[in-house]
């Protein structure tokens, strides 16, 4: 039995997470490279990844205050054992601009001020080098421009300069943009609140008072809308020398799981899971690797390493609210047009697209910069250069974002009328799919397509067979479903519905092949049947993967008449 190993799921300071005795990641090589090269730094990934953390190992590494812990902090690590000259010699100001109530304009500017109020009132009462009655005047003021600005002014006769640290720099504005454009505009235009609170701290670059700032976020359209309000920053997002500097390596995963697994034998499986979970994200097209999400990493682990079995929800339930905003996000600007989108990325695991590094709302909100918009927020990532070398296909980074897709995808469907979703009706039909019988899935799928082709015939296709195919199985917490998994004999699956590794109870599993037939065309029902029984059976003779899966049941389904058609397939005879 190992000894008992604790990892650092949900904490966000260095100071707990080393003196505690947590596992600590070693992500300090980067605070030497930053220092050598960067002096105002803007870095954007995805929510739950890990940012805060690295701030917080930035204010303990060079705040003046921690200068005695830090021996006690970094002496295990690298930075620690190379030290770098600016190594405790700051006075850190660090702002967070997440948990702002945004329900209203008035609210939305209130919260801001009370979060500037806050972190000054800290960190003059922490320093205690600023005379009373100048922190109250400080503190009277009502707007952010002025408040930060006469905090600088009474720093001017301070010697030691600020490093600046801005954690969730654009959360309440991403918030007021999924609500209300038009406010979002107004709040970052060229006299809006948060422009001229950025105007300030540039001024403060400029008189020495702020020497060094890094601020994180998620997405650059509050950054890129102050435009020349804070044009001093440079973005690390795309930096492929800082691609690995949050999240994990897969080098690093590895590591992690060899501190709690006892049967060395099941690491190259587990590491498999893990990685078509939580790895796959790219944030620059020439890196050989992907990174994964850190806190789903660590919440796996934490969970795996009190019994050596799998979690029963391999997604972290606390991912859902922040994920939860897809539902707003995607009623920014053309919301037919955005869900053209989800159904193309669910339907073929990807999409193409040009990636927006600079947001601009003078000009229309278009498919390239929603596209470019999931891929800030971890919903989508980089698979590589579009054809001929233009543009950038981006992809779906793994299960757990897929099934948060799926999840929208079935609120979507549940708010027409038509649709049958019923949770207790899928959960029996699942139930009834996992002890082997497919008719009543599949007449629930067959259901709701009438009510789909009935209500469009015109836009009806095999896509959307797939897509409420793969909806109805993925609901719940069942099985895992495979689409367009590309097959060790060549070609590619339709839809796999196979049992979730964290389920020790055996049930059936299935391939399926679909097809479609239009009104119309209904004498080739013959020839698809056949076209579709040979691809699954060469299927199920040639891939590897298929080969080892029990109680494994194959099917071809088409969709005809209005009616799904299915036969069971069996692998081929031998000669």
């Amino acid at each position: 039995m190992k000894a008992r190993i604790k990892f650092p799921y949900g904490v966000s300071n260095i100071e707990v997470a080393i003196t505690e005795g947590y596992v600590f990641v070693d992500k300090t090589p980067y605070l030497e490279l930053l220092e050598q090269s960067e002096l105002f730094v803007a870095y954007l990934r995805p929510r739950k990844i890990g940012k805060s953390l690295f701030l917080s190992i930035l204010e303990y590494y060079y705040d003046v205050r921690h200068k005695d812990k830090f021996q006690k902090i970094f002496s295990k690590t690298y930075i620690g054992q190379n030290p770098t000259p600016l190594a405790s010699s700051f006075r850190v100001l660090k702002f967070d601009f997440s948990g702002i109530d945004t329900y209203s304009q008035a609210s939305t500017k209130s919260g801001f001020v009370q979060k500037i109020k806050k972190a000054l009132q800290s960190f003059m009462h922490l320093h205690r080098d600023f005379d009373e009655k100048i922190v109250a005047n400080i503190l009277t003021e009502t707007e952010p421009s002025t408040l930060i600005n006469a905090f600088f002014e009474a720093c001017h006769a301070h010697s030691t300069p600020i490093y600046l640290l801005i954690d969730e720099y654009d959360h309440f504005t991403n918030e007021i943009l999924w609500r209300d454009v038009a406010e979002f505009k107004d709040s970052v235009s060229q006299n809006g609140y948060v422009r001229k609170f950025y105007e300030n701290i540039k001024i403060a670059t400029q008189t020495g008072v702020v020497n060094r700032f890094f601020i994180t976020g998620v997405s650059p359209i509050t950054m890129d809308s102050l435009t020349s309000g804070f044009n001093i920053v440079t973005h690390l997002t795309h930096f492929a020398e800082y691609h690995d500097m949050i999240g994990f390596t897969e080098s690093e995963v590895g590591i992690l799981l060899d501190m709690i697994l006892e049967d060395t034998n099941r690491k190259t499986e587990i590491i498999e899971l893990m990685r078509g979970w939580y790895n796959g994200y790219k944030f620059h097209i020439d890196t050989p690797n992907t990174v994964y999400n850190s806190n789903m990493t660590l919440f796996f682990l934490r969970e795996f390493a009190k019994n050596q079995q799998y979690p029963k929800l391999m997604l972290d339930p606390n991912i859902m609210p922040d994920y939860g905003k897809l539902k707003q996000m995607f009623e920014v600007a053309n919301y037919t047009r955005n869900l053209e989108v989800l159904e193309t990325v669910l339907y073929t695991g990807e999409v193409g697209g040009q990636l927006t590094y600079q947001f601009s709302f003078e000009t229309d909100f278009d498919e390239d910069d929603f596209i470019s918009l999931l891929y800030y927020l971890g919903n989508l990532t980089i698979k590589g250069e579009g054809n001929f070398g233009l543009g950038t296909i981006f992809k779906i980074p793994n299960y757990a974002i897929e099934e948060l897709y799926w999840q929208y995808y079935a609120y979507i469907l549940k708010k027409r009328n038509e649709f049958q979703y019923d949770e207790g009706i899928i959960k029996r039909t699942q139930e009834q799919l996992a002890g082997g019988k497919v008719e009543p899935y599949l007449r629930l799928v067959e259901k709701n397509l009438q009510a789909l082709s009935n209500r469009d015939f015109q836009k009806f296709d095999e896509k959307y067979v797939k897509l409420l195919m793969l909806m109805y199985a993925i609901q719940g917490n069942a099985f895992y479903v495979l689409t367009e998994r590309e097959t060790s004999g060549g070609g590619y699956v339709d839809l796999e519905i196979f049992t979730r590794p964290s389920n020790t109870h055996r049930h059936a599993q299935y391939v399926f092949e679909v097809k479609y037939i239009k009104k119309g065309d209904e004498s080739t029902l013959p020839a698809v049947r056949q076209e579709a029984t040979t691809q699954l059976q060469k299927y199920l003779q040639t891939d590897t993967l298929l080969q080892t899966k029990k109680d494994l049941q194959a099917f071809i389904v088409i969709f005809v008449k209005d009616c799904l058609v299915w036969e069971s397939v069996l692998p081929p005879t031998e000669p």
